[in-house]
């Protein structure tokens, strides 16, 4: 009996010529995590449009898929001849240990696929033929098509087929590597966290940038966004760097000298503009934020713009449209909900007005930056990395 994870990919079924590359970066990604999750490598074969881990089924495999973008399930299954004794003999005896495991359960079905044509029964009548065999065994079942309590797996091939009881939902998307690399500029609130996460599952690698208000804030604060950055890099095959740039000088001499009401957006344009020449030298090809339209002062149509407009690269918001709720449910599905919450100061509010302004114009920025060095301040602050 030889045992295996499958893996299944939906969107990259549909990326015609291209596919196999995208199914080689996938089975690489799911490597080198479940590798980094259980410290041995495992070997992967593929069998037309299928994944195969050869690697027993623990809750450390589990966990490494359940961090890998582009697979959309996974079930640990079993491989078997594929004629009519060995299917029902292995149909038998995973439904013998799944209710070992799980007693309470009553109601299954049979779902097959026809990969291929080996046997000369149609899906639905395999269905029929296994579930009887199975209600023969275990007589105290009850057939449900539409709400069952379990269902077996089947996959018919040629030479071997595969059966399984347990099927996982992966995260979807595409694998990390695939589309290019990106700079997020990281705070430690919940927004940004979750805005790398979705372009990891687009196929972005995704590097990390972070403003940090010291002298001002306690050291609590960067610890905060390190913790952050590795519970996201344990969705990345490698770990990506995590750049911090001292700010709370800069923002206290850009304070000094310009209005309360426009302070935070001039703190974000400098970011901005920091981010960019960062990008120059690691080869990043767009900036990533977490920010949400109108959730703030500084994220209404005229100031987003505004801090658009300084940028030499594309800036990416795909929570552009999320309400609080939204990102809320994907940082506890995620993993970085705990974290998030933690008590800390954005450096964005050191020396901002109680009253911001949401609609500046670019005429007003570029008064309050004449009053100030801004190359000064972007050389200052790429010498300073930690």
């Amino acid at each position: 009996m030889e045992r295996a994870v499958l893996l299944r990919y939906h969107e990259i079924a549909l990326k015609g010529q291209n596919r196999k590359w995208f199914e080689r970066r996938l089975i690489q990604n799911a490597q080198k995590i479940i590798q980094r999750e259980i410290g041995t490598k495992i070997n992967v074969t593929q069998k037309r449009g299928r994944i195969l881990l050869h690697t027993p089924w623990n809750p450390q495999v589990k966990t490494a898929l359940s961090h890998v973008f582009g697979i959309s399930s996974f079930s640990p299954m079993r491989m078997v001849e594929t004629n009519w004794l060995s299917l029902e003999k292995a149909a038998n005896e995973e439904v013998s240990q799944l209710l070992k495991d799980h007693p309470s359960l009553n109601s299954f079905r049979v779902l097959t696929r026809r990969s291929e044509k080996a046997l000369g029964e149609n899906s639905m009548e395999i269905d029929k033929i296994l579930g009887a065999a199975i209600l023969k065994n275990f007589p105290f079942l009850k057939v449900s098509l539409k709400n069952p309590e379990f269902r077996v797996g089947v996959e018919i091939r040629n030479e071997s087929s595969y059966l399984w009881t347990d099927k996982n939902e992966g995260l979807g998307g595409l694998p990390v590597g695939t589309n290019g690399h990106l700079l997020c500029l990281l705070s430690g609130g919940l927004d940004s966290p979750i805005a790398a996460l979705q372009m990891l599952k687009r196929g972005t690698q995704v590097s990390f940038i972070h403003f940090y208000g010291t002298p001002f804030v306690e050291s609590q604060v960067l610890e905060k966004i390190e913790d952050l950055v590795t519970i996201i890099n344990r969705y990345q095959p490698k770990a990506q760097p995590l750049y911090v740039i001292p700010f709370g000088k800069i923002q206290e001499k850009i304070a000094l000298v310009t209005h309360p009401r426009l302070r935070t957006v001039l703190y974000r344009r400098m970011m901005v503009r920091i981010s960019c020449e960062l990008s120059k030298k690691i080869n990043a090809q767009a900036l990533v934020t977490g920010e949400s339209l109108g959730q703030v002062a500084s994220q209404t149509i005229e100031n987003l713009s505004n801090i658009e407009s300084v940028s030499s690269l594309p800036i990416l918001r795909p929570l552009i449209g999320f309400d609080k709720s939204e990102i809320i449910k994907y940082a506890e599905k995620w993993g970085t909900y705990e974290t998030s919450i933690r008590p800390s100061l954005d450096c964005c509010t050191l020396f901002a007005d109680r009253h911001p302004a949401t609609k500046s114009t670019s005429s007003q920025l570029e008064r309050e930056e004449a009053r100030f060095p801004v190359e000064e301040f972007i050389a200052e602050a790429l010498g300073q990395i930690l």
